[in-house]
């Protein structure tokens, strides 16, 4: 019986960002590659996970899924639709679909509404005219949803804790009843108990809503606990692909970040080896492997040479489909790690 592969929503292929830096006094602009040459699906009613430092291009490739801005090249396609195709009308109405829950709850909400006002705001901006009675029944239906109280549709942002506020926008981004949702780093602004709160909520409306997430961090363990597969990007580009939270990291630059996580039983807490070598600038990428200068194993080769990303498996594998062995999953190395238990 041949068993059918998980239907794409999201599909980002060949996804490139450039931003421009401005003339300089002496010489050319110079321009900035955010988000280089990007390919990944997105299963329907899955978690995909997006790790990285600081800079790596995780919220740029959000924004790019929404298409909250426009690619430099590349496709987008939501659900079968071309999105970079759609006129402004059609966007807008394509956006009820998707939606986005912002890093920062703080600022996410205009500190002029009250929390009723910021819930009905999506309604508004889409022309759909709600009576008092509907936009009432709709506040008190979607407050509850994210485990807040009736009573605080009246509240101001300001009145509200951190962790209300960012259920407070949950509730917003659900209220068009959206299938797709972006998740640009929703408890980072958090205290750890209320991080735990958010992703047991963000775990319960999935499952109640058939929701599909797009979840970017940049702590990869809480991206491990969370997400259905991981994807791995460094200066713009995607340096592994994990297709499950358990698959060992095969790329220097993921088993760095993996072993730098808290791990909070002092028995099981490693020596942490800090990488060393400069970032290179985002401005002038190296000629090859962008992480050459701080990975420890780089060789000649990995310094004037990309590596492109595709299964590298190992010569001992043996459980195989085709000729690819099953844990040969995507990473951008010349040298990959070998698949031992770390």
């Amino acid at each position: 019986m041949t068993q059918l592969l998980p239907t794409p929503l999201v599909s980002l292929t060949a996804l490139n960002r450039t931003f421009s830096g401005g003339k300089r006094l002496l010489g050319k602009p110079r321009t900035m590659n955010a988000v280089s040459d990007v390919t990944l699906q997105i299963e329907r009613g899955s978690v995909t996970g997006v790790v990285g430092e600081s800079g790596c291009g995780k919220s740029t490739l959000a924004r790019l899924a929404l298409r909250l801005i426009e690619p430099t090249s590349g496709s987008v396609v939501f659900d079968g639709v071309d999105i970079r195709s759609l006129s402004p009308k059609t966007m807008r109405q394509m956006r009820r679909r998707m939606q986005m829950v912002f890093q920062d709850p703080y600022s996410a909400i205009d500190p002029r509404y009250r929390l009723q006002d910021a819930l009905l705001e999506p309604f508004r901006l889409q022309g759909i005219k709600l009576t008092k009675l509907e936009a009432k029944a709709k506040v008190e239906e979607l407050l509850p949803m994210v485990g807040l109280r009736p009573e605080l549709a009246r509240s101001f942002p300001h009145q509200l804790s951190g962790g209300q506020k960012q259920r407070a926008c949950i509730a917003r981004a659900l209220a068009l009843q959206p299938e797709f949702l972006v998740l640009d780093e929703p408890t980072a602004s958090l205290d750890v108990s209320i991080q735990a709160q958010i992703i047991g909520l963000l775990e319960r409306l999935k499952a109640e809503l058939g929701l599909t997430y797009l979840f970017i961090s940049h702590d990869l363990s809480l991206v491990r606990y969370f997400s259905d597969k991981i994807v791995v990007m460094y200066l713009g580009r995607v340096v592994e692909l994990l297709p499950e939270p358990s698959a060992l990291p095969r790329h220097p630059y993921t088993k760095a970040l993996l072993d730098s996580t808290f791990e909070p039983d002092p028995k099981l807490r490693r020596t942490v080896t800090p990488a060393v070598g400069e970032i290179p600038s985002a401005f002038d990428l190296p000629q090859g492997c962008a992480y050459a200068s701080r990975c420890p194993f780089a060789q000649d080769r990995c310094r004037i040479e990309r590596p492109e990303l595709e299964p590298r498996p190992e010569g001992s594998l043996r459980n195989v489909v085709g000729n690819i062995p099953l844990h040969a999953h995507p990473v951008a190395c010349h040298f990959p790690l070998p698949l031992t238990s770390s």
